[in-house]
């Protein structure tokens, strides 16, 4: 169900050069929607124009029915978390999670109950009395959640809110955040540069590139079918190859990819096979060990062709390979 709109928005911070460009984008009621994309490529500026803290020079931003394009900010009831958490040094982690409500002139015995509930919510049950030095990063962050979710907002936004902790509290962490978001049934828009972190938690994924947005679907469809070279270089995708060199890997042309002018294939689905019969071959120059695998680089007649394999006894550099591509792991792209 449409429960978000942004229509045609661009975004110009000097009136010249437009940071979003004709940007559209759907958000769904009770969905973890995420903005996926490498540093410069518009998506905080969205999370921000969503927000109501950058305006816009053109389109539209509808929720739930209701233009909220030149709505200020503090009128738009919405939830937002920080990549620096933005507590309040000098109040209790009881009084930072309460403070949006005083705003709101809740009554004392109301708030005491609702930032209870979304304490325990939270998982941070019996810190009330501490103040923020005294917490751990993660504690800091669970504090900004609840006091971002106890106004009850009608979206919540998450700017990079996990990228000042540590790589397991990370993982903790938005596991955390989806289990919540699925409790409460809020809708999310959670803005990232980890690939893996946004795939683990998010319903759909936006992957944006040079203010615009390049794919948005579910995570397993675009890890499976990227649209373009430089989402499926964002997936892992590493051997890029042009559609008239697939003879070489054996690969025989299809009735659906007429279009297309590259096929890529991920390095886990290169297998190492024997020389002789072998479509393709190659001499290994770099061997790397990466704990459940072994990567190899394989210097080949079209070019460096990446793979990992499990095999062991593993091989050896200056070993020359013949190497194999299935045919269903191969993805065809238009440049």
């Amino acid at each position: 169900m449409h429960f978000g709109e942004l229509r045609h928005i661009d975004v110009s911070y000097d009136k010249k050069n437009l940071i979003l460009s004709d940007l559209n984008l759907d958000i769904y009621k009770g969905e973890l929607l995420s903005l996926l994309g490498p540093s410069g490529c518009g998506k905080t500026t969205t999370l921000r124009v969503i927000a109501g803290l950058v305006d816009t020079v053109g389109g539209t931003f509808t929720l739930d029915g209701t233009d909220m394009t030149h709505v200020p900010v503090h009128k738009r009831d919405f939830g937002m978390v920080f990549q620096s958490y933005a507590l309040f040094p000098h109040l209790s982690v009881f009084d930072n999670i309460a403070f949006g409500l005083k705003l709101r002139h809740i009554e004392s015995a109301t708030y005491a109950s609702r930032v209870g509930k979304i304490m325990e919510v939270c998982g941070i049950n019996g810190l009330e009395k501490r103040f923020p030095k005294q917490l751990s990063g993660g504690q800091r962050q669970r504090v900004a959640l609840a006091r971002a979710l106890v106004i009850e907002p009608k979206l919540l936004l998450l700017d990079e809110p996990l990228s000042n902790l540590d790589a397991q509290l990370r993982v903790q962490m938005r596991s955390s955040i989806k289990r919540i978001q699925q409790e409460l049934g809020i809708s999310m828009v959670f803005v990232t540069h980890d690939q893996e972190e946004c795939f683990s938690i998010s319903d759909r994924v936006a992957i944006m590139q040079k203010g615009k947005i390049e794919q948005c679907d579910n995570p397993e469809t675009i890890y499976s079918h990227p649209a373009c070279e430089m989402i499926a270089r964002f997936v892992g995708f590493k051997n890029f190859f042009p559609v008239e060199q697939g003879k070489e890997f054996g690969l025989a042309p299809l009735p659906n990819v007429q279009d297309a002018t590259l096929f890529c294939v991920r390095p886990e689905d290169v297998e190492l096979s024997a020389v002789s019969g072998a479509s393709l071959t190659g001499t290994i120059e770099v061997r790397t060990y990466l704990g459940d695998c072994y990567q190899y680089e394989v210097r080949t007649k079209l070019g460096m062709v990446t793979l990992s394999s499990s095999l062991e006894p593993p091989r050896s550099v200056g070993d020359t390979v013949g190497l194999a591509v299935a045919q269903e792991n191969v993805v065809f792209l238009d440049r």
